[in-house]
């Protein structure tokens, strides 16, 4: 039996909610069988989905919210069971008039033109449940963080025998916790840095000490520990830039449209893209570099580790190497998903949530000086929920260097941006990895695409 994933679509929402709920296994077990006759990136694959376990039930006693137990629908499992599933549609951007930020392009749910080059999608390795690789200066190693608390080092076509970090018995990883993001200095490279959901239900950013083989939690440095009103919406994506200074995506902390509006608040940490010196000083355990927008004194209560807010739950967030420019898709609500861009120099800016939805009202007045993404698309041909990649500027997809790819964790469709000069135009590549969590970039530029069953992919001409 052959269905179109369009036909899908609300199943998978209702399954996958935002980003991160299709990663618990808890949910449902599944598996994607490739066949032997059919290329991976042809998008034909088998699909199996049991659904006789059902999700934990979760509480937040600090916020008062209490347990609900979640059920997998009998009907869902029934309709996806053993079927062959065909590849999402492509959809076409329809411009709109050009903001301040170089133009947005809405998306309606039709045809889109193909990128300017074609790509194969060849895996190399099956993980478990991976959320992202990155790498270290001077060594060639993938390091891949898992969901449910580890790091494992790919190095010379094999994970090496032992897990560089194991954290599983430290890590809630129901529904959309877990271990988030991983991140190595630029140049100290006698430590790693981590985002995960610790048992609390909090997130949390630490330092811990690295020899190059193992990291020791047992001298965890804390940077950040962020309490969140629900389970949902914790991002999770941690990188540096060429100054040492860390960057850390952090969501508005879950429950229907922002119930308590942390993302336009900036006296909280929830809904923001952040930025730290993590060097500690003055006897905290990190400094506020003096280029953060919020930074100088008198500014109340705000804080001053804000570069960006107004996010719902920012998703594989990146810095153009060349550029500068900071990349921020956002998974959204109801309506729509968005990829917004802060161009150098530009930090500070409010993106909207709640008040706002991709380029779609939400309810209220537009805050003052909101931006618009530059790119938003509907719920709509079995998508429901972007995965940020990056600016390309490796040296093997030519035509790709210098346009933003970016993807879909229900479709598993992944795309480019590409400005025209005074919009931007959204362009579809070949192939789709199942259940897309990540599109990371190596040293080298180069792409690897991770999935939530375990595949993790070269992105290759």
């Amino acid at each position: 039996m052959v269905v179109d994933r369009s036909s899908l679509g609300s199943s998978f929402r209702r399954l996958l909610g935002s980003l991160t709920l299709g990663q618990n296994r808890r949910l449902f077990r599944s598996s994607v069988r490739r066949s032997s006759r059919t290329p991976v990136d042809a998008g034909v694959h088998s699909v199996t989905f049991s659904t006789r376990r059902r999700l934990r039930p979760t509480s937040d006693t600090a916020s008062g919210h209490q347990p609900r137990n979640f059920r997998v629908p009998l009907v869902v499992g029934m309709v996806v069971c053993c079927v062959v599933i065909a590849p999402a549609p492509v959809v076409r951007a329809d411009r709109v008039a050009p903001d301040s930020s170089g133009g947005t392009v809405s998306n309606t749910g039709t045809s889109l033109p193909p990128a300017p080059q074609s790509i194969r999608i060849t895996q190399f390795a099956t993980a478990s449940q991976p959320v992202g690789v990155a790498m270290r200066a001077d060594d060639d190693s993938l390091y891949v963080a898992e969901k449910l608390g580890t790091v494992r080092a790919w190095r010379n076509g094999a994970f090496a025998a032992e897990p560089v970090l194991d954290i599983t018995g430290s890590v809630d990883s129901d529904n959309e916790r877990g271990f988030l993001g991983l991140a190595f200095h630029p140049t100290r490279r006698d430590v790693i840095y981590i985002d995960y959901t610790n048992r609390k239900g909090n997130i949390r950013v630490s330092e811990l000490p690295f020899d190059g083989r193992e990291a020791d939690f047992s001298r965890e440095r804390n940077l950040l520990d962020i309490a969140k009103p629900f389970n949902e919406h914790n991002a999770g994506t941690l990188f540096f830039d060429e100054s040492g200074y860390l960057y850390i995506a952090v969501g508005d902390g879950g429950g229907s449209n922002d119930k308590f509006n942390n993302a336009q608040r900036k006296d909280v940490l929830l809904g923001k893209v952040l930025r730290i010196d993590p060097a500690p000083a003055g006897g905290r355990s990190y400094t506020i570099p003096g280029s953060n927008p919020f930074s100088k004194a008198g500014l109340g209560r705000t804080r001053p580790e804000i570069i960006a807010y107004g996010l719902r739950n920012p998703w594989q967030i990146s810095l153009d190497r060349e550029t500068g420019d900071l990349w921020i898709p956002d998974v959204g609500e109801h309506k729509r998903e968005e990829i917004n861009r802060m161009p150098k120099g530009k930090s500070g800016l409010n993106f909207g949530w709640k008040i706002r939805e991709g380029l779609a009202a939400n309810g209220g007045a537009r805050p003052i000086g909101a931006v618009d993404p530059v790119y938003d698309y509907p719920h709509k041909d079995g998508r429901c929920a972007v995965v940020g990649g990056g600016v390309y500027r490796g040296t093997k997809l030519r035509a790709l260097i210098g346009l933003y790819v970016f993807g879909d964790v229900c479709s598993g469709s992944l795309a480019v941006l590409r400005s025209t000069g005074k919009a931007w135009e959204a362009l579809s590549l070949e192939g789709h990895v199942p259940y897309l969590t990540a599109i990371s970039q190596l040293s080298d530029g180069e792409l690897v695409a991770s999935s939530l069953e375990g595949g993790l992919y070269r992105i290759e001409s």
